[in-house]
């Protein structure tokens, strides 16, 4: 990582010189000739914002220019990874950008994109696509061929076993067909595509005419593989979100076994997060949908950030923005939603919001297709996967989240235990949890040594139960959760992520970036310009 942050860091820049201006302006002043000295400064970054109002929407019109925008995009904000900043112009330029396409378009960019950031950290790709890449390849292949010619032509192979000179034929054979199916990959790449828009630039030269005789058919074949690959359903991203519920796993977990618990001796051998991916782990499906409803909501909070600070502020929010931007609430129920994402810590605001997602989707099943239902589900779970499943990307955030979902989980299985559950286990806690009295608040009974929120959550779930648009509001503060967590997760985990295929966090964490919502854009301005104005 310190050599990739170095890889990137510019020349030097002292600025202008100033010792040599203030030098020519008191050799003016002490010769008493009329001088006066004029700051002209560089527009101001807010003139360059285009407004949300100027901004027409436009359609990427193929792969190929998926994928040069993506290199483009990449170059820049590569340096998320090691945490450099960024100046406002390059910010202004991506999010006019991303404000004017549509979410599908936004999603494949940002595949491209963090793929040519997995090659760039964990493959050969920066030499391979390079001049000098390319030279040793062709060198190499050609020493293959002579010496599978000198082997078939200048050596007598009476002197060897046949089957070692069959092995041998293999061996030159195979390393031959190996160098040209990697230079048939190399030529088709998403490296090679970007790189025919970066030699369009280039002066007049021998390399941009190979360049240029190359393109003629490269652009149609990179089309044509594009086409086989969706015809396969071949993609870059799997697609899919993990995701682990509190509820299922209380009323799954393993019991003790002749007075042992099971859970105990999973902890002694290490084997506990495995059992858990395995048995306690759901995987469903990511929808063009749910992306779409993150990114239009993320759309709307960068049409707002015109200015860094705001965007600083929206982006502090975990929950608080979608309730207080939903006008058609009662505001003494606004009122009391609002402790629970302000007064709370991220972590108990999770699980709070976790658990009390759980008992609404259970006590409204009757409700098939309500698709905000769903998404909030998926989403609910998805978070409580990251919190106890991925501990490294959550670490900014997770406070003592494992402590809380540890107290959660003994209150819920001692409340369950002396309760018959039936075959829909799931269902039938969240309904005797749901039906328990809470007018009394729980920490004014049981004190706040334990940090079980259980029942605190269920309060919050009664206060929703009533509300007809209780799933779009639920859906609204799950992104703003998701984004809470995107934004403020450290840049090398998501760095890890993208070699294990990449997290649904990950893409939000970019879009964000893109979008302006990101703490990275401190360069407010660029060198002033100082004049000397020397009068008659």
């Amino acid at each position: 990582m310190d050599q990739f942050r170095d890889s990137m860091l510019e020349d030097p820049d002292p600025g202008p010189n100033y010792a040599k201006l203030m030098e020519e302006y008191d050799s003016k002043i002490e010769a008493k000739i009329p001088t006066e000295l004029i700051i002209v400064e560089e527009p101001d970054h807010k003139q360059m914002q285009a407004r949300a109002s100027d901004i027409q929407p436009r359609e990427l019109k193929d792969d190929l220019e998926v994928v040069q925008k993506a290199y483009y995009y990449f170059n820049i904000f590569k340096g998320l990874i090691v945490d450099l900043i960024f100046s406002f112009k390059d910010r202004n330029d991506s999010r006019n950008f991303f404000l004017r396409i549509n979410a599908g378009d936004a999603l494949k960019v940002i595949e491209v994109e963090l793929n040519f950031l997995y090659e760039v950290l964990y493959t050969k790709a920066i030499v391979v696509h390079s001049k000098r890449g390319h030279v040793i390849r062709l060198f190499s292949f050609t020493l293959v061929l002579v010496a599978l010619a000198l082997f078939r032509f200048h050596v007598k192979k009476d002197k060897f076993l046949r089957t070692d000179v069959k092995l041998t034929y293999v061996l030159l054979l195979g390393s031959i067909c190996i160098d040209t199916i990697a230079f048939f990959r190399a030529i088709f790449s998403d490296w090679a595509v970007a790189d025919l828009k970066k030699s369009e630039k280039q002066p007049d030269s021998c390399w941009k005419s190979c360049t240029a005789f190359f393109s003629a058919w490269k652009v149609p074949l990179f089309k044509v593989k594009r086409a086989i690959f969706k015809l396969m359903g071949s993609r870059r991203w799997s697609k899919s979100v993990k995701g682990y519920n509190l509820m299922r796993y209380c009323v799954n977990r393993p019991k003790s076994w002749i007075g042992i618990s099971k859970e105990k001796v999973l902890v002694l051998l290490g084997l506990k997060d495995f059992v858990d991916g395995i048995f306690h782990v759901s995987n469903k499906k990511f929808t063009d949908e749910l992306w779409k409803v993150i990114f239009d909501e993320l759309q709307k909070k960068s049409v707002i950030a015109d200015d860094p600070e705001d965007a600083k502020t929206i982006c502090s929010a975990r929950g608080n923005w979608a309730v207080l931007q939903d006008n058609d609430w009662d505001k003494k129920v606004r009122d009391e939603l609002m402790p629970y994402v302000v007064n709370v810590t991220y972590d108990e605001s999770l699980l709070l919001w976790h658990i009390a997602t759980d008992l609404l989707y259970h006590a409204n099943s009757d409700q098939k297709h309500d698709v905000a239902k769903e998404r909030s589900k998926l989403l609910s779970d998805y978070m409580m996967y990251l919190l106890i499943m991925q501990p490294t990307m959550m670490a900014a955030v997770a406070g003592i989240g494992k402590i809380r979902f540890r107290d959660t989980c003994a209150e819920a299985e001692r409340f369950l235990k002396r309760r018959d559950l039936g075959p829909n286990k799931e269902q039938k806690a969240c309904e005797n949890i749901f039906g328990v009295n809470i007018r009394v608040a729980p920490v004014d009974v049981k004190g706040d040594r334990s940090k079980s929120v259980l029942f605190d959550a269920s309060k919050l779930a009664k206060l929703l139960q009533g509300q007809e648009k209780k799933w779009e509001l639920l859906s609204k503060v799950w992104v703003e959760l998701l984004s809470y967590a995107a934004g403020h997760c450290r840049a090398y985990a998501h760095a890890q992520q993208v070699s294990k295929g990449g997290e649904l966090i990950t893409f939000v964490w970019l879009l964000m970036a893109h979008l302006g919502l990101a703490d990275q854009f401190q360069i407010n301005k660029g060198h002033a310009r100082a004049k000397l104005i020397v009068g008659k």
